[in-house]
């Protein structure tokens, strides 16, 4: 597309030629090698009055996707308060990953490796997303600010108060007590982006990445 095909006022216009002239007369910049510009065309450029910015994506890959974070907030350092547990917090996630089937850890050749045995998770958001639809990612409430007023939530399933033979450490009956793990919770939109070198899963639309100041995952 031609910049005289587009029809903005003069002011407007003009700005985005001069961001042109100067962007091409620019000096190379040294950028980590993931930092990618997005093509400074019309669709890479945001218009605000008279004024033009271009628009950059950064994209990381991460070699090794078997233990993933699930991130309760688009937060990466607050952590939570574990009720009735004084003194002990939430981390700002939790992992989830794929264990290997049939795999031996009394016989693990890699006992050095924290994440042997794993396999590499080809979807992490759905991964997460099966995390969050169990309500496994609101512990004690903490993302319950997350969840739009108008969702209709499961329905509480108590769990069967039935003696399954089962006995505690003490020789105690072990009888089931409190409600059944249920689907059908609030799940966010999820973007994957990178912390660590570790896939990190956010709540948030694809901007929360830059946002943050992390780069998004490179498929």
């Amino acid at each position: 597309m031609n910049l005289s095909d587009v029809r903005y006022p003069a002011d407007t216009k003009q700005a985005v030629r001069n961001l042109l002239l100067q962007e091409a007369r620019k000096e190379p910049k040294h950028v980590p090698w993931w930092r990618k510009p997005a093509a400074l065309t019309f669709a890479g450029l945001a218009l605000a009055g008279s004024t033009a910015a271009g628009v950059y994506v950064a994209l990381a890959p991460v070699d090794d996707k078997r233990e993933i974070r699930c991130y309760f907030r688009a937060d990466l350092t607050t952590e939570h308060p574990i009720a009735g547990s004084p003194g002990d917090v939430w981390p700002p996630y939790m992992t989830t990953g794929i264990m290997q089937s049939g795999f031996d850890a009394k016989n693990n050749p890699a006992p050095e490796d924290p994440n042997a045995g794993m396999t590499q998770v080809t979807d992490p958001i759905a991964s997460c997303a099966a995390l969050w639809d169990t309500n496994a990612m609101n512990p004690d409430g903490i993302t319950e600010d997350l969840i739009p007023k108008e969702f209709v939530r499961p329905i509480e399933v108590q769990a069967p108060q039935t003696w399954s033979g089962d006995l505690d450490a003490e020789g105690n009956p072990m009888i089931p007590s409190g409600t059944l793990v249920t689907s059908g919770h609030y799940v966010p939109e999820l973007t994957e982006c990178v912390v660590e070198n570790s896939v990190a899963v956010i709540p948030g639309p694809a901007e929360v990445c830059a946002k943050l100041g992390i780069p998004a995952l490179e498929k």
